[in-house]
Formats: structure tokens, sequence, C-alpha cells
């Protein structure tokens, strides 16, 4: 009897590997005959959990999210499967190796979280020993599903010994003070774990490698305060500096406003009071008069003074020629020459001496003023 042929099925992946580095859970695969229709369902099954898949057309699959939403799960151990699918078809399931962060599982890969940074501090004969709690440190230990309040617990170890300690989950900086014997050098490893509930659960970190103490750098207060100090005169100081040394290459300002006005002003000055410079003034006019020699002076009747001994001198001359003829106000009679026989002196601002040549100078606009001239000596 002959029965159709059936559907030959499509080939399975190869080299599937799962990796566990810290947090990051991914499994990988290797397929040939991948077309434009090729899928892969990833299968992940463990020991007390509901089974989950998904289907991705890339050759690898991030499972970190699915294993680290809760305490249930990253207690758990697992094994992957991956399929192919195309069309209608699958092949073969290939599964990876079994995994688990619960050391107390039986699994073939055994996956530890990185312990966190460690400072080691010297002091005195001994040092100080922190480092955050992973329950701190990790966001993924922090926000998963937890059943109850978990506890790390460590081991610090050295020279000197091991020493086991524990950090509740409260508690965000773990730390112990540890003491060397003299000799010994002050290095210490770490390793720990993550415990949860009675049946002692625990999730593994890696040994870290070998710390050594290093000088506290914490100051006394007073240090601390000295050295404020010394960095407040020393910036006080290069600012002073900056500043004198702007102020040295800085232009002059000019002058205040009340001096600039001043030398406004003496300029003005300048320019319309210098006779040699300035252009608006009239020239003068020079016009010589005959000296009042002989001149006969009438009274008030229209008579006229006798021309002899009476007649006015050349130094009695002392009129204003603006006034036509009348007498001036250095003008004095008999009277101020003689007193008992003997003539009085007479004051320089009386009439002025030595000055018989009267000068008529035009000022400018029709002004015009008296000037003398120098008297001729006698010959």
């Amino acid at each position: 009897m002959h029965f159709p042929a059936q559907p030959l099925g499509i080939p399975p992946p190869t080299n599937v590997k799962l990796s566990c580095l810290n947090l990051d859970v991914v499994v990988t695969w290797e397929y040939s005959e991948q077309g434009p229709q090729t899928r892969f369902l990833v299968h992940i099954e463990g020991s007390e959990g509901e089974p989950y898949q998904n289907e991705t057309t890339d050759h690898r699959y991030d499972l970190s999210d699915y294993i680290w939403a809760s305490e249930e799960r990253y207690m758990d151990n697992y094994c992957v499967t991956v399929t192919a699918v195309e069309g209608g078809n699958r092949s073969k399931p290939v599964s990876s190796e079994t995994f688990s962060f619960n050391r107390l599982k039986m699994v073939k890969i055994e996956c530890e979280l990185d312990f966190p940074p460690v400072d080691v501090d010297e002091k005195d004969s001994g040092a100080t020993v922190s480092f955050v709690n992973p329950l701190h440190h990790y966001d993924r230990l922090k926000h998963a599903v937890k059943t109850g309040p978990p506890t790390f617990e460590f081991t610090i170890s050295s020279d000197a010994g091991n020493i086991t300690e524990s950090c509740k989950a409260g508690e965000t900086i773990c730390k112990r003070d540890i003491s060397f014997p003299e000799g010994v050098k002050k290095c210490v490893s770490l390793n720990g774990s993550l415990v949860h509930g009675e049946l002692r659960r625990n999730v593994l970190f890696t040994k870290t490698h070998d710390i050594c103490a290093t000088a506290s750098i914490e100051l006394p207060a007073i240090a601390l305060a000295i050295m404020l100090f010394l960095l407040f005169v020393v910036i006080s100081a290069i600012t002073f500096l900056i500043c004198k040394a702007k102020a040295w290459t800085m232009k002059l300002p000019g002058l205040p406003l009340a001096l600039e006005d001043f030398e406004a002003a003496r300029n003005h000055w300048d320019r319309e009071c210098d006779p040699v410079s300035g252009t608006n003034y009239s020239p003068l006019t020079v016009v010589p008069v005959e000296p009042c020699k002989n001149l006969s002076v009438s009274s008030e009747d229209g008579d006229s003074l006798p021309e002899d001994g009476d007649s006015l001198t050349e130094d009695s001359c002392c009129y204003s020629s603006s006034s036509g003829g009348e007498l001036g106000e250095g003008y004095r009679g008999d009277e101020d020459f003689a007193e008992d026989g003997e003539e009085k002196e007479r004051s320089p601002y009386d009439c002025p001496h030595n000055l018989p040549h009267n000068l008529q100078v035009d000022m400018g606009d029709g002004d015009m003023v008296t000037g003398y001239s120098e008297r001729e000596g006698p010959s």
C-alpha cells in the first residue's frame, strides 16, 4: 500500500546558548535557512512557575524582564527551547542548558550578580569596609515583587581571617569596622548572597578581587576651616590683581561735566575777547584835538573871560570834548590853587599831567571817548 509523501519539516535552530551576565539574561541561536517568513518561538519553562512563550524574527531574545519581575522567578531554575516556524511548518525544538540565580538549584549554569563597589578606608590599626546594599544598588532587585524582606549576607576575607555580617533591606549602606594585626597587609575581598525566607533561598554574588585600604579622606573640622580660609584669601588676592590690571589698561575717562563746562567757557572767552585773533571788532579811529591853549571860557552872562593873567593854562584843561566846551569835573578855581599865599598840591586824579594832547577815540558804533597822548617835553 502506497502512502502519500509527508511534507518535509524545516531545519531546527543550532547552537542555542544562554548567558547571564549580571542582570542581563539572553538566549541566542543560529539558523542557516532564514527566509522572509521565518520566525522563532522562544519557550521558557521553570520548575515552579507557569511556562512563558514569545516569538521573534531575530536570533536572540532578552529574558531579563521576565526573570527579574518577582522573587519567585529569579529564585527559580529554567530551561529555554527555541523552535523555527515558517508558514505551517515547524522545526524540532532545541533546548538550552538549565540555569538559575539560586545556588540551591541543581542547574548547569549558575548565574551570579556583580558585588557592588566597595570602599576600604584605613583607620589606625584597622579599616572600615562599606558598600551600597545590593537591594538599593540594583533597581531590578529593588522593584521586584517579594514575598518578604530579604537580607543580604556577606563575608569579608583577609589575611587576618573571615568575618560574616548581614545587612537588612532597610539599610542603604552596609558597613563594618575590622582590625588588622601588625604586619598584616590591609587588603580584603568580599562575597555574599541575597537570602529569602526560612528556606534560605539565595541569589549568589561574585567574589571581589583584593581591595586594599586607603588613607581616609575625612579631615578634622579645624583643618577644613583653615583650608577654606586660605582658599578665600587666594581667591580675594587673585580678584584684586585682576581688577588692578584692568584699571591699568582701561582708557582714562573724560573730564567731569563741570570741568568740561569750564573749559568750554574759557575757549569761548578766548575767542570773543582776544583782540588779536578776533575779527568782529571795528578798527579804532584816532582823531587829534588841538590843545586848549588860550581857550576863552564864556561866563553865564556871555562875557568872555580875560585872556591875560586870568586865562586858562595848559595844565588846567580838564574838560570833556563831548560837552561842547563846558568845564570838566577836573577844573579847579583860584581858591583851589592858593591858600595863605602858597599853592595847594594837587592830587594826581584831579587832572592828567603831561598829557595835554586830547584824542577822540572811536570805539565803534559811534561811541566816542577821550584819550590822551604823551605830552611833549619843554623845549
